[in-house]
């Protein structure tokens, strides 16, 4: 399963170098708005240590981890849902992506510009969210129309799309973002190929000073808003130090790459309901990413078409045990190896065998 993660803000608020640490890959970045033209793309492994656990007790020639793809754009501001600045091209490159992380700037420093000239968080969310919400009125408004051009007659799928169309239509007019909606789904069907940007979940990125963690009025700000919306907030320091001229800050942001990398895959995980099951064989040990409740014929599907066709029943050791009990023959003797059929909902950690005939 791919997770496609795209990085939103308003201008000069760190985003790119947010993606620089998660990603290792360098971006242009300067104290300016609008320095991000083309977006910034790259595909970076999941860190879990499971895996290393697994092959210390079975080695294999490969080891493949999950993937995450952070996309990186320009800044949003206001006007953009009608194509003001880079509007238009940012919001149709983050519709194909299944999360949104906000960055939010929640540090004072005169060196960086503010496209509003002062700090406030609330405010800046409230910008940028306003636009997401225009956008996707847009896109309902536009789709109605080309429904009711392209039937004549109106039959019982068109109604239904019509119905949840109008039915988001009220809630977007209202400022109801459409992931706080509990949709049917036969709704959920007829919106999902519209790739509705306030459906999608939204981390809060607050862009801190290293030296306001502790006492930091604009990241209790932003917190308390995370809240009352009911979205995750994970802080961190993305502050390029060619913009402060602060080695110090950069250091920090090095020792601290694969813990922000960390936690916010772990809340991405989180809010896109994901967990992970393992396979291992001589050739390779690897990480497959599947929803919640996926059922084992479902991940019999992932690995290989031919494991679903011929579906048997799946070999299933929980990671716990095959650590605890040194690998597949000490599970075996201290009876921790279940075989489970077709229904059989996968859990994170499982070890997965799927037997099956050709």
């Amino acid at each position: 399963m791919q997770i496609d993660c795209s990085i939103i803000g308003l201008p000069n608020v760190g985003k790119s170098t947010l993606f620089s640490v998660l990603t290792h890959v360098s971006a242009k970045i300067a104290n300016f708005p609008f320095c991000t033209i083309q977006p910034n793309i790259s595909i970076v492994y999941i860190p879990d240590l499971r895996i290393c656990q697994l092959t210390d007790i079975f080695p294999s020639h490969k080891t493949v981890y999950g993937t995450i793809k952070f996309i990186d754009v320009a800044g949003l501001i206001k006007g953009a849902a009608q194509g003001v600045g880079m509007g238009a091209q940012v919001l149709n490159h983050i519709r194909s992506t299944k999360v949104l992380c906000h960055v939010v700037r929640c540090f004072d420093n005169n060196q960086i510009i503010h496209v509003f000239n002062d700090i406030d968080p609330c405010r800046d969310v409230s910008v940028v969210n306003a636009e997401l919400i225009l956008f996707d009125i847009l896109q309902c408004e536009q789709s109605i129309c080309a429904v009711q051009k392209k039937c004549k007659i109106i039959d019982v799928n068109s109604k239904q799309q019509l119905f949840v169309l109008k039915k988001c239509l009220d809630y977007l007019y209202n400022g109801v973002f459409l992931r706080k909606i509990q949709f049917s789904n036969i709704e959920k069907i007829n919106i999902e190929k519209l790739n509705l940007l306030t459906i999608k979940p939204i981390i809060y990125i607050a862009n801190i000073d290293e030296k306001s963690v502790t006492s930091n009025i604009y990241l209790n700000r932003l917190r308390a808003l995370a809240s009352k919306e009911q979205s995750p907030l994970v802080s961190c320091c993305a502050i390029s130090p060619s913009l402060t001229h602060k080695n110090n800050c950069n250091r920090i942001t090095i020792e601290r790459k694969e813990c922000i990398l960390h936690d916010i895959n772990n809340t991405i995980f989180s809010v896109l309901n994901l967990c992970t099951f393992f396979t291992i064989n001589l050739n390779v040990t690897r990480a497959w990413i599947c929803v919640i409740g996926t059922t084992a014929l479902e991940a019999a599907k992932k690995v290989h078409s031919d494991f679903k066709k011929g579906f048997i029943r799946v070999r299933v050791i929980k990671f716990d045990d095959f650590i605890i009990y040194n690998g597949e023959l000490g599970a075996k003797r201290a009876g921790k190896i279940n075989y489970e059929g077709k229904d059989y909902r996968v859990e994170d950690g499982d070890i997965l065998k799927f037997l099956f005939k050709i």
